[in-house]
């Protein structure tokens, strides 16, 4: 019995541009973050990126 998992590709998370709620983090779960002032500013800065919001708003599966 060799029955292997199928393992989900992982993407990365992304700004996107959503008409009514503007800029938003789209997390590889398929959330949509909407972003603060301060983390779009942060952003056009770029003093950060996607990743580092997703660590941000990143939850366990199980909570």
């Amino acid at each position: 019995m060799n029955e292997t998992l199928p393992v989900r590709a992982y993407q990365q998370s992304r700004i996107e541009d959503e008409p009514i709620l503007g800029p938003v983090l789209a997390l590889p779960d398929g959330r949509l973050q909407p972003l603060t002032f301060a983390e779009r500013l942060l952003l056009k800065l770029r003093l950060t990126d996607a990743k580092a919001l997703e660590a941000r708003y990143w939850k366990p599966v199980n909570a």
